[in-house]
């Protein structure tokens, strides 16, 4: 199965007070961490931001969004428009425990399925899920009526959600969903380096680029 890979790097980074994508996870950025993860299971990466040449990353392609200030659910749809493959894998670009695995595993529920969304504790986790290009044409009539939240397009489409449980049973770790938002997630992300479970690289060595 051919896949595109999706990071949706656009946002403004308000609340963190710098470029959360720059930041570094021992000594590698956090969107170049994203794109090598990425590397394992797509067949083309996508860098969905407000720029076309921001990172220079050998490989990637930036594209601009199509709904300029739409949030997530503009650079979804920005990134599966551009897209060369129907499916994809699309993942914010501020999640330091992101790995191929989850990747490979939510591709691997999508038969029959316009796309496969994790669901934990009873939430959505719309941006670490696979989309297919039959999810356009209900994300672009939420645009144009000014809706961003991600999970209102989902009643028009054939979506599986995959339970929390079902993925710490298949041995993915339990803070894959985790993401930087603050500096005080950057303190609670310090506060667990040394447990056990995290992909390397993710849980200590996390610095201002």
């Amino acid at each position: 199965m051919a896949v595109s890979g999706i990071i949706l790097a656009g946002g403004r980074s308000s609340r963190m007070g710098r470029d959360k994508t720059l930041l570094l996870l021992q000594n590698e950025t956090l969107i170049a961490r994203t794109v090598n993860e990425l590397r394992h299971v797509a067949d083309e990466i996508i860098i969905a931001s407000n720029a076309t040449a921001k990172y220079g990353l050998g490989g990637v392609r930036e594209v601009p969004d199509v709904f300029p200030g739409m949030g997530p659910l503009g650079g979804i749809y920005a990134g599966l428009a551009a897209a060369k493959y129907d499916d994809a894998f699309v993942v914010a670009g501020d999640m330091p425990f992101f790995t191929a695995e989850l990747a490979a595993y939510l591709l691997g529920r999508k038969t029959g399925h316009d796309a496969v969304v994790p669901r934990v504790d009873g939430n959505w986790e719309p941006l670490s899920a696979v989309y297919t290009r039959a999810c356009l044409g209900p994300i672009d009539y939420c645009l144009r009526a000014g809706i961003k939240k991600v999970f209102r397009f989902y009643p028009a489409v054939n979506v599986l959600a995959v339970d929390g449980g079902e993925l710490i049973a298949a041995g993915l770790p339990a803070d894959m969903f985790y993401n930087l938002n603050a500096p005080e997630d950057l303190a609670a992300l310090s506060a667990k380096t040394g447990r056990s479970g995290y992909p390397q690289g993710a849980a200590s060595g996390l610095t201002d680029r």
